[in-house]
């Protein structure tokens, strides 16, 4: 199946798990999805950095529009945090601007597991300066490239857990379970700084993403039309309701219909299982469309719609 640019309706419509390898950016990524799929449009759920592994889940057609909460999911990574050099980008592609010897002690597991103990909670963390952040409506990493001088506030972020699970020479293997926004090569330079030497992020492999294990992710070089998963699955937590035909047809011209559900947002389905509409709760317990889902018929030339 063909990539069907300017008709975005036309192409597979789901969720691809993807198992990212080191190299690409998140962007590339998506394009080799988009391909080998054949979807119309596609968007990626949460970036990850070109020398990050793991998960990249990436939204095709349709489920594009769930991408605000897909992208709101908390995640989980396994770093590996170098001591004894930091760099400027706090990661192993910047340029080292620090070194010096790993004393003994700062390999002790007992003092590696207390000094992760601050960093677990409601917390607040200095962003990296190569970062994707906006400051006046540029990226903080396109002023620090273009020689400005950058001070970068500190913001809350929340990490719900830390790990060590090895250490390896000088560097320690840790297991991060966060929540959206916060960054690993923070912790890895905030980790490095509480024991007393320079670090920086070695290595991260993406573990976690809401729902999605690693274990069910796909390699990027595997990746085809059967790859691509339902609509629904991109966002399980949301409730599903399947309606009536004589409440379908009101759907599909935009007009709220009453709701029977707990929940405050749902995805609604006809009565064959396929998606129609997000919908929030309204103070009258209506379902209000939020999002219509769209899928174009590939036969048509008038860009008729239909659900399903």
């Amino acid at each position: 199946m063909g990539r069907k640019r300017g008709r975005k309706g036309v192409g597979p419509h789901g969720v691809v798990v993807v198992d990212k390898p080191a190299g690409p950016t998140s962007f590339k990524a998506l394009r080799a999805v988009e391909r080998q799929t054949g979807a119309g449009r596609a968007g990626h759920a949460g970036t990850l950095d070109p020398a990050a592994t793991g998960i990249l889940l990436v939204l095709l057609g349709e489920a594009t529009k769930l991408s605000h909460w897909v992208m709101a999911h908390d995640k989980a990574y396994r770093a590996t945090i170098a001591l004894g050099t930091a760099t400027d980008s706090l990661d192993a592609t910047g340029e080292v601007v620090a070194t010096a010897e790993v004393p003994p002690e700062a390999l002790d597991p007992e003092r590696v597991r207390a000094a992760l103990t601050p960093f677990v909670g409601d917390v607040m963390q200095v962003p990296p300066i190569y970062s994707a952040l906006k400051r006046g409506g540029r990226t903080l990493m396109s002023r620090a490239r273009a020689g400005e001088e950058v001070e970068v506030e500190p913001r809350p972020v929340v990490c719900h857990s830390l790990e060590l699970v090895a250490i390896e020479d000088e560097r320690l293997v840790v297991d991060v379970a966060c929540g959206s926004g916060y960054y690993v090569r923070a912790l890895a330079r905030d980790l490095g700084e509480a024991l007393g030497v320079p670090a920086h992020l070695a290595a991260l492999r993406r573990t976690r993403l809401g729902a999605f294990d690693i274990a069910e992710a796909i390699p990027l070089e595997e990746i085809g039309p059967t790859s691509v998963r339902p609509i629904v699955d991109a966002a399980p937590e949301l409730l599903r309701v399947t309606v009536t035909d004589e409440e379908a047809v009101a759907v599909h011209h935009g007009r709220p219909i009453a709701a029977r559900d707990d929940g405050d947002r749902a995805i609604l389905l006809d009565p064959t299982g396929a998606p129609l509409a997000l919908v929030e709760r309204t103070p009258d317990d209506r379902w209000r469309i939020f999002r219509g889902f769209r899928f174009e018929t590939p036969t048509s030339d008038k860009g008729e719609t239909q659900g399903g």
